[in-house]
């Protein structure tokens, strides 16, 4: 397994300068007009004027890319058969995905903030094709152990499997405290021994940390107690990072734990990368699917630019809509049909309303077609609720004699039960009846 670089250790790092890459600019914090405004399109913060104070600090600057949340080996229970397949081969395509944006930009290296790996019983396969993948890159990889890959006995980084396929160029950031990427430049890192850390990890290493003239970037991974309080030990201080970073000890926090893009904080410099490939619906993912390029700067002026790159492919979308007539039904058809890439595209359906039997034939006809064409259709079941009521009506159609319709008849009357379960075994057989009479 290769070992990062500690600060007390020194190592050459060539930095690799590539065409421009088309990317989406989400924050610059800079003293002076660098774009114009329109091209800054999250936030621009002030800093004090450094022209005001001469500093014989010197000047540095460094542009990396930021990353987390793999899941490797990850399955969604929602996905069979080819659709599984197609997932995961997306997945696998976003990490080389990664790799070209740190050749396209220029990047020195690329860190992996947590959860590389989805469970420590990951095959070997997945692990030495992800290796293979990673040495491929032009530049280093610092690969940070999280909550799901936690760097224990079990630690996948420990198997043999990982250790006979890691190429020189990725790093374990198995070890808390500094680690000398090149001549003033450094990774506070913060990894995880085990699932339930009893402390802030990130906290304990940024309070050990002097005062420095070096760009130094904290890797890290765990919720945030601005985001989602609770009483968890290992909760990640967010008043700790903005002292830490407004005493300028550290010059960037990235972050793994959480799945969509975050700025965390007003200072532009504590982030959460987001899975680079969608692993939730969009009710819980807002903005997965990006790695982020951050350029860090210190001595004469001091400033961060980050800027994200899509590399998934993937949509979880939750479609909810109110359906109570055939119209509504067709409604969701046309719904459903103008979507685009229907199959990277998984539809979770949040229907609310009711529908006669006959409506709901069709809806299920409709359903069963766009299973077909799509990932995966499933039913969002804590919101969806679609009632179906039987009428008189629904036997107009069907053309029944003898002890078929009087047979039809009867499951009517059963379908108004107040049991609900002699109910719901009616309308299924109504429901049969009208695919069986061919009505719809």
């Amino acid at each position: 397994m290769s070992r990062p670089v500690r600060e007390t250790e020194t190592r050459e790092t060539e930095t690799y300068a590539a065409a421009p890459y088309e990317t989406e600019p989400l924050f610059d914090l800079s003293p002076g007009p660098s774009s114009p405004p329109a091209a800054r399109a999250v936030a621009a913060v002030e800093t004090p004027d450094s022209s005001a104070t001469p500093s014989s600090a010197p000047e540095r600057e460094v542009t990396f890319l930021h990353t987390a949340d793999w899941q490797l080996g990850m399955t969604r229970h929602f996905l069979a058969g080819e659709a599984q397949h197609l997932y995961n081969a997306a997945r696998d395509a976003a990490v080389v995905r990664i790799g070209e944006v740190a050749t396209s930009t220029g990047a020195e290296f690329v860190v992996v903030c947590g959860d590389v790996f989805d469970d420590p019983r990951v095959s070997t396969r997945t692990i030495r094709r992800t290796l293979d993948a990673l040495g491929d890159y032009p530049v280093p990889v610092y690969l940070l152990p999280g909550n799901h890959d936690p760097i224990d006995a079990t630690s996948v980084y420990r198997s043999k499997g990982f250790a006979g396929a890691c190429p020189a160029n990725v790093h374990v950031l198995d070890e808390p405290g500094v680690v000398k990427v090149r001549d003033g430049i450094s990774i506070v890192a913060a990894p995880w021994h085990s699932k339930h850390p009893m402390s802030d990890l990130i906290a304990d290493q940024v309070g050990k940390l002097p005062p420095s003239d070096d760009i130094r970037i904290v890797v890290g991974h765990g919720g945030m107690d601005s985001l989602s309080p609770n009483s968890d030990p290992s909760i990640v201080s967010s008043a700790s990072l903005d002292a830490a970073t407004a005493d300028q000890l550290v010059d960037y926090v990235a972050l793994g734990d959480r799945h969509s893009v975050t700025s965390v904080g007003e200072s532009g410099r504590v982030w959460y990368s987001g899975a680079p490939e969608v692993t939730a619906f969009d009710n819980v993912e807002t903005e997965p699917g990006h790695v982020l390029e951050v350029t860090l700067r210190r001595g004469g002026e001091s400033s961060v630019d980050v800027a994200k790159h899509k590399v998934g492919q993937w949509r979880f979308h939750t479609l909810t809509q109110d359906v109570n007539s055939a119209a509504d039904v067709e409604r969701l058809r046309e719904t459903l049909g103008a979507m685009s890439d229907k199959a990277r595209t998984v539809v979770q359906l949040a229907l609310v309303g009711t529908l006669t039997v006959s409506e709901n034939v069709a809806l299920t006809q409709l359903l069963d077609e766009s299973s077909d064409r799509f990932a995966a259709v499933k039913v969002w079941e804590r919101k969806h609720d679609l009632a179906v009521v039987s009428e008189a009506a629904d036997l107009d159609d069907l053309d029944l004699q003898g002890y078929a319709a009087q047979a039809a008849h009867e499951l009517v009357e059963r379908a108004g039960s107040d049991d609900d379960e002699e109910a719901d075994a009616a309308r299924a057989g109504l429901s049969l009846l009208y695919r069986l009479a061919g009505r719809l």
